[in-house]
C-alpha cells in the first residue's frame, strides 16, 4: 500500500492513476475497481469514484494517463535527436532506449498491453494510444526518409508495429536477460530497415 497523501485535486489523480497502473500491473484490467485503487494508493475507500464514478471514466483517464507518459518520452527523445539525419546511429539508441527504459517498468508495459486491448472493444479508448504511437511513427519515419526509401509512412508504421510487439514480448524474457533482449532485437529491427534500401 502507498501511504503518500498527495495534495491537491491533480495531484491525487496522478496519484491515483499510477496507482492503477500498479493494479493492472498485478491483477490486469480485471482486477482494476475503483476498491483496489483506493487500497493501492492509501486513500479512504470511495476516493477514487469521487474523481472517476464509473468504471470507463477510470479505464478513459488511466488510458490518457499512460499515453501522456509514453508521449513525454517520445517527446524527450525527439528533442534530443541530431538535426542531422543522414546518420541514424542516434535515433536507433534513442528509441532502443526508451523502450528499454519501459521494459524497466513492467507495470506500466502491462497496462499500455491491456489496454490496447480493450480499445479494441472500447472505440472511445482509442485516439489516446494513437497520439504517442504518431509521435513514435514521425521518429521512426525520419530514419526512412533519410534514407531515401518510398512510402516511408507505411515503413515507419509498420516498424513501430513490430516494436511495440518486442516491448511486450519481452515480458516473457527472464528479467535479468531482458534489457539485452531489447538492446539486441529493437536495434537489428532498426538497423535493417536502415540497411536496405528496398522492401
Amino acid at each position: 500500500m502507498n501511504t503518500a497523501r498527495p495534495e491537491g485535486t491533480v495531484a491525487r489523480q496522478a496519484h491515483l492513476l499510477d496507482c492503477a497502473i500498479a493494479v493492472v500491473g498485478e491483477s490486469g484490467l480485471r482486477g482494476l475497481t475503483h476498491r483496489a485503487v483506493d487500497r493501492a494508493a492509501g486513500l479512504p475507500e470511495g476516493s477514487c469514484s469521487v474523481y472517476y464514478r464509473t468504471r470507463l471514466a477510470l479505464l478513459t483517464a488511466l488510458t490518457d494517463h499512460v499515453a501522456e507518459k509514453l508521449l513525454g518520452d517520445v517527446r524527450m527523445l525527439t528533442a534530443g535527436l541530431p538535426t542531422d539525419t543522414a546518420d541514424p546511429s542516434a535515433a536507433v539508441a534513442g528509441t532502443t532506449g526508451l523502450l528499454v527504459g519501459l521494459a524497466r517498468d513492467p507495470a506500466l508495459l502491462l497496462t499500455l498491453s491491456e489496454l490496447s486491448l480493450e480499445a479494441v472493444r472500447t472505440p472511445s479508448l482509442q485516439e489516446p494510444m494513437r497520439v504517442w504511437r504518431r509521435a513514435l511513427v514521425d521518429v521512426v519515419r525520419t530514419l526512412v526518409e533519410a534514407h531515401h526509401k518510398g512510402d516511408s509512412l507505411r515503413r515507419a508504421r509498420t516498424m513501430v508495429a513490430a516494436l511495440e510487439g518486442v516491448a511486450i514480448a519481452s515480458l516473457n524474457v527472464a528479467e535479468p536477460e531482458r534489457e539485452a533482449f531489447l538492446a539486441d532485437t529493437i536495434g537489428m529491427l532498426l538497423q535493417a530497415m536502415t540497411d536496405l534500401e528496398t522492401a
